[in-house]
């Protein structure tokens, strides 16, 4: 039933109304409401101290932000300790950069990571390395920012875990 939610709703994603929005703030949302549903992972903000504004769909980037921080949460609930060995602390991090002509939101989390092989396949519909998943998530995500001109890329974080960032372009 889940996964037929979640086609639905990929299948008839709306096109973005795009509005100048500010960016810091959804991060800032995003972050407080996984918080509070997910109070044993640390969670901590880079972000500048003043307004970010971009013309994006709000909905849409909470939407993939969410989507993105869950995931982080699920890749943390998915690691195995090492025998003899404890896990560390589930930490996650959102970082908001300028740069130049890009604005940069980057997820990183201490989970199992990402896996090597086949890891562009992760963004194709159905395409999920966890046994509950319907692998909509970051075929959502990838649309979403597609759909703003922009694009997803999925890294490995220093020390373990992923890194999966949403790149704009500034429009001139």
């Amino acid at each position: 039933g889940r996964m037929v939610d979640e086609f639905s709703s990929f299948a008839r994603m709306p096109r973005p109304v795009l509005q100048n929005e500010d960016l810091k703030e959804i991060c800032l949302q995003a972050v407080f409401l996984q918080r509070n549903a997910q109070p044993q992972i640390e969670y901590s903000t880079n972000l500048p101290d003043h307004a970010l504004t971009l013309p994006i769909d709000r909905r849409q980037i909470g939407q993939a932000l969410t989507n993105l921080l869950k995931n982080a949460a699920e890749a943390i609930e998915g690691r195995e300790a090492a025998p003899g060995q404890a896990l560390p602390p589930g930490a996650i991090g959102i970082r908001l950069l300028e740069d130049g002509d890009n604005v940069t939101v980057s997820i990183e989390d201490n989970g199992r990571g990402l896996p090597a092989e086949h890891r562009a396949r992760l963004t194709e519909p159905y395409v999920t390395t966890r046994a509950k998943g319907t692998g909509l998530g970051l075929a959502i995500v990838k649309k979403i920012m597609e759909d703003h001109g922009g694009y997803l890329v999925l890294d490995d974080r220093e020390g373990g875990g992923a890194r999966v960032s949403l790149i704009f372009r500034r429009t001139q």
